[in-house]
């Protein structure tokens, strides 16, 4: 979390009055993760997420996403609290996403990056769908993760574990900075 609040704050910071800095709306946004069991499905939400986007008179150039493990809420605490035990969350309580790799057409985003959960760090697109006003951005999208690749031992329950894929659906709500 160290270094994406750095990046946060350096983005911040250091652009230029060419760019144009958009903060990510917590109170609004939400990132829910949706996951399966062969007896049931069920899905946790966070509310907490923080980022900023940059931008600059060619377009969106930089993203950074931030959210701890904990703020996840699936409306069953037994299911957190071992969700919070499985994922170790005290020796990796944060996911971060960090793009400098962006790409827009029209309505669609693409953005190419690294994806940290885990202590994990891999190369992960994602693509979004954007409706953009003179001062609001608002991306919607899902994609889906594989547990394992991100070495997380899967939780059985009656001799059965739960599915390795899960589904991460996003709505995120920025606001353009005044200058």
């Amino acid at each position: 979390m160290k270094r994406l609040l750095f990046w946060i704050v350096m983005m911040i910071s250091a652009v230029s009055s060419a760019q144009e800095k958009w903060i990510l709306d917590s109170e609004n946004s939400t990132i829910t993760y949706e996951a399966s069991h062969f007896l049931h499905d069920w899905a946790g939400t966070n509310q907490n997420v923080k980022g900023v986007l940059i931008a600059d008179e060619d377009g969106f150039e930089k993203i950074a996403i931030a959210m701890y493990v904990r703020d996840f809420d699936s409306k069953n605490n037994s299911r957190d609290n071992n969700a919070l035990e499985i994922l170790e969350v005290l020796k990796f309580p944060k996911i971060e996403f960090f793009s400098d790799k962006i790409e827009r057409n029209e309505e669609h985003f693409i953005f190419s990056g690294s994806f940290t959960f885990h202590g994990k760090e891999m190369t992960k697109q994602v693509d979004a769908q954007a409706t953009l006003k003179p001062n609001e951005l608002v991306l919607e999208g899902s994609f889906d993760l594989m547990l394992s690749e991100f070495e997380v031992p899967l939780p059985s329950f009656m001799m059965r574990k739960m599915e390795d894929r899960i589904e991460l659906k996003y709505v995120l709500y920025f606001h353009k900075l005044d200058r």
